[in-house]
């Protein structure tokens, strides 16, 4: 037959103590959400009053290939620098585009590349 564990007095003390001190010291910490002072909206928009294309992939809001800015448009998975500068090059030599597919004519954006990044695309 196996013994069972006891707690010591002291053990016991020493527990209650900590619990005690843990209260104590996180009772203290106040949040609040959204921080006080700030609109949350504020948190999404950058300076120039539009919702950056980072946030709105976070949100599950597509990139407009027509509209958005090189820099915008690296944050879709899968576009860099160059892929980026070279579909607003072809945007802007062809005055935009008229379907998704045409992004498979730029050079680095293959088939497979495309059909990973066109979920996060809009015209």
């Amino acid at each position: 037959m196996r013994k069972r564990k006891s707690f010591s007095g002291a053990g016991v003390f020493f527990l209650l103590l900590l619990l005690l001190l843990i209260n104590f010291l996180g009772g203290g910490v106040k949040s609040s959400f959204p921080p006080k002072g700030r609109i949350a909206g504020e948190v999404f928009v950058d300076p120039s009053g539009e919702v950056s294309a980072f946030h709105r992939l976070t949100l599950g809001i597509p990139i407009s290939i027509n509209t958005d800015t090189a820099h915008g448009l690296t944050a879709v998975p899968g576009i860099g620098p160059k892929t980026a500068a070279a579909i607003v090059r072809a945007r802007e030599r062809e005055g935009g585009f008229r379907e998704l597919k045409e992004l498979m004519s730029i050079r680095g954006i293959s088939a497979s590349l495309y059909h990973k990044i066109s979920p996060y695309l809009t015209l």
